[in-house]
């Protein structure tokens, strides 16, 4: 555009393109050996801010003597000193800018899709880290269980393995599972409902209260594994009096809420392994957080529901 506005001719045309196009390659290349050698390696910044300036001068320069000697003009032509170092750092200045504008914008998306990739993977393996530490006692607790029983009630020890089975069985299928729905969930909970009560008797009551049609309601997998655990690693049955809990089902969470033993520890101060790993899943996969209350009698654990009725 600038040679058509400014009336040049063919022949100047093809003269002057091709050492463009090359003064501009050569500065990028020049540049870019500096900034590598003097910035990232030495990081030497006076340095490469003055070799820079030298390399587009340089560069300005071949475009100064192109434009002068392509005119038709000679060596005697040629301005004073000051006048072509100013010019000669104009010229190739101008003509780097979209390039390395391109290439900034270029560099600027990959890195991005490099983070969220490593972010991703940085993710993945935090919540297989989570789902990997799911109470390791918790097996060793129910094998004693299941040897007493054998010895007392064959037959409670046989439906005893069997939902013991059917839980295990479930955090098996589910381990590479990030969510799953809340039907699933809650078979899962009454399994495990009937191995606290057989282990501990009247020690313990449950209470599932449904609010609403879940059937499209999603959780992250083995949550209420992980809050019914919790109470009764937090409540201690000292003196015959039960540890009530509720499991009540609504439009956007399910909220579990206990009675407190006369040994509750106070759980949102130490906020112990389960929920601590369960609250970090839930910001990681959903980016929501589960709230925590408690007070002197009760004890109350609100896990949001991922709910898809709406989704097509």
């Amino acid at each position: 555009m600038k040679f058509y506005t400014e009336n040049y001719s063919l022949g100047q045309i093809v003269f002057d393109v091709p050492i463009i196009i090359l003064k501009t390659l050569a500065a990028l290349f020049m540049i870019r050996w500096i900034a590598q050698k003097f910035f990232v390696e030495r990081q030497q910044y006076a340095l490469f801010i003055l070799l820079s300036i030298g390399a587009l001068i340089l560069t300005g320069f071949i475009d100064l003597l192109r434009d002068y000697l392509g005119s038709g003009r000679t060596w005697s032509d040629l301005p004073s000193v000051g006048y072509i170092i100013i010019h000669s750092f104009y010229y190739s200045s101008s003509d780097l800018a979209m390039p390395f504008l391109v290439i900034m914008i270029k560099k600027y998306f990959e890195n991005q899709a490099s983070l969220a990739t490593v972010t991703a993977q940085q993710k993945d393996n935090e919540l297989k880290l989570l789902r990997s530490q799911l109470s390791p006692h918790f097996l060793f607790n129910n094998l004693n269980t299941v040897d007493a029983l054998i010895d007392s009630d064959p037959k409670m020890a046989k439906e005893y393995i069997a939902r013991l089975s059917s839980l295990y069985r479930y955090l098996i299928t589910t381990r590479e599972d990030d969510i799953v729905t809340l039907t699933e969930e809650l078979a899962m909970a009454n399994d495990y409902f009937y191995l606290i009560k057989t282990r501990f008797g009247n020690a313990y009551t449950f209470e599932v209260e449904e609010e609403y049609a879940f059937a499209k309601a999603y959780i992250p997998s083995g949550a209420l594994q992980t809050i019914i655990e919790n109470v009764v690693k937090h409540n201690k049955i000292i003196d015959g009096s039960p540890v009530n809990t509720v499991l009540k089902i609504t439009e956007t969470a399910v909220v579990l809420t206990n009675s407190k033993s006369a040994t509750t520890k106070n759980t949102v101060e130490s906020l112990g392994t389960g929920l601590k790993n369960l609250k970090e899943r839930y910001e990681l996969l959903l980016d929501k957080t589960i709230s925590i209350v408690e007070t002197a009698t009760h004890f109350e654990v609100r896990l949001p529901l991922v709910n898809l009725t709406n989704t097509l």
